[in-house]
């Protein structure tokens, strides 16, 4: 039975490892934090037992536990470039202001995610991000769909109070509309 579960998580491991890398790829710059974030979610999953869950719950968890990963793994180093930024910043005075708002999209979209709760965040990663219905969602997590709805939800409401309170966010959101629906053309 244990040669099973070897043999079971081998397979799986070289059939999601790529996928997985590329999809680390999308929040992370270096192909070594990439793979270092894929192996560290199997040895995470091996030692807590989670690769017995049925095929599509254990693409689904994957794929949404490397997305969760990389963010912990951005939010980390960024506390370490904090410290040595707040160091630096002691020896120069800075002027900067309250009103200075994330401007690239990964930054905005780490923002709006670490103000959710984790299954919040996990329900919406999994709704808005990766496309899933709230059916599949419901079976992945073992939730009910109702409660799927309630996550979206609630949300959804946290990220408009961020919204209105910051009037930065609401423009560039509004920008980044009007451009994907084709409907503000920019030439640069």
């Amino acid at each position: 039975m244990k040669t099973d579960r070897k043999k079971r998580f081998q397979t799986r491991f070289e059939r999601y490892y790529p996928m997985l890398c590329r999809i680390a790829a999308g929040y992370l710059a270096d192909s070594d934090d990439c793979e270092d974030v894929v192996q560290e979610l199997f040895i995470s999953i091996w030692n807590h037992g989670k690769d017995d869950l049925e095929e599509d719950a254990f693409v689904a968890y994957l794929k949404t536990a490397t997305r969760n990963n990389c963010i912990t793994f951005l939010r980390r180093h960024r506390r370490l470039d904090t410290v040595s930024a707040d160091t630096e910043a002691s020896l120069q005075l800075s002027d900067t202001t309250e009103s200075e708002q994330p401007t690239d999209y990964a930054t905005l979209l780490d923002t709006l995610l670490a103000l959710l709760p984790p299954k919040c965040r996990d329900v919406f990663m999994m709704s808005k991000i990766q496309k899933m219905k709230y059916k599949e969602i419901a079976a992945a997590l073992d939730i009910s769909e109702k409660t799927v709805e309630n996550h979206i939800g609630k949300a959804i409401h946290i990220i408009r109070a961020y919204a209105t309170s910051h009037p930065t966010l609401l423009w560039l959101a509004t920008c980044s509309q009007l451009i994907n629906l084709g409907l503000w053309n920019i030439q640069i």
